[in-house]
């Protein structure tokens, strides 16, 4: 039986156990995928507990991807780099950490827009945001070699120890907000607008070019007030749920050793 998990906070309103639940009946297995709602000052003893359970692994979100990693005995070598952790595996009484928001996020926009990816080099890109999830995104976004990626963020500073290429800019959020015209795909991946803070978004798309890809990581509500934004400067969405399905995919396999991509369910 499959023991499988989130650590996080908050993580109520995640659709973690829905899709991992899926993922076991595609495989025929017996398991379940508990929420563990853990305040910071509990995460080592969370994580040292699971070194001992008989736990098969946990997702990590925010606000603790980066949090992790002391407590670890192994990162992956792109966990390593992008100093994020998303995915714990437990193997004997050692945990190993992983990072598939990357290659998650690069896998939903192959599906939604294969032109897009197949046309990348001459597409710029600005991420908004610079947590663990933007390191990912950014890091395999790199992989496909765009014209361009900017990170935007509240705090530059942050930002600037992402950025590893002299020609990928680093703005401040109101910079950004002027200069949206520049960019082919604008990706959100703060946790703003996520509920209960679904009122919000973290900057306005006024500026935005008329058929550029908007997408947001947040999945819940599927519509944020950032996406409709979007849609009403006629832009293309990508929503957080398909990123989710697939970097969940990709976590499930590093526990189970199963694929189920072909089995995805992404409206």
């Amino acid at each position: 039986m499959y023991k499988l998990g989130l650590i996080g906070h908050p993580v109520q309103h995640s659709k973690s156990p829905e899709i991992h639940q899926y993922f076991l009946n595609v495989i025929n297995a017996n398991g379940k995928y508990e929420l563990f709602d853990v305040m910071e000052e509990d995460l080592e003893y969370f994580l040292n507990e699971l070194k001992h359970s008989d736990m098969n692994g946990v997702n990590v979100t925010i606000p603790y991807k980066e949090k992790v990693i002391p407590y670890l005995d192994e990162i992956d070598e792109h966990a390593q780099m992008l100093k994020a952790v998303n995915t714990i595996k437990r193997k004997g009484n050692k945990l190993i950490g992983y990072n598939t928001d990357g290659e998650g996020f690069i896998d939903s926009l192959r599906y939604t827009y294969p032109k897009f990816v197949k046309d990348i080099k001459d597409k710029t890109v600005l991420i908004l945001g610079a947590g663990g999830a933007a390191k990912g995104i950014y890091f395999s976004l790199k992989k496909l070699n765009p014209k361009r990626i900017d990170i935007a963020n509240r705090t530059k500073r942050k930002a600037e120890n992402i950025v590893s290429e002299n020609n990928h800019l680093v703005l401040a959020l109101e910079e950004a907000e002027e200069k949206l015209y520049e960019y082919d795909l604008v990706i959100q991946t703060t946790n703003v607008g996520m509920e209960p803070d679904k009122d919000n978004q973290v900057i306005k798309l006024t500026h935005l070019n008329r058929g550029a890809i908007v997408s947001d990581i947040v999945y819940k509500p599927k519509m944020t007030k950032f996406l409709l934004n979007g849609k009403q400067q006629g832009a293309r969405l990508l929503f957080g749920e398909s990123m989710l399905w697939y970097q969940a995919a990709k976590s499930f396999k590093i526990w189970t050793d199963q694929s189920v991509e072909k089995h995805l369910k992404i409206d």
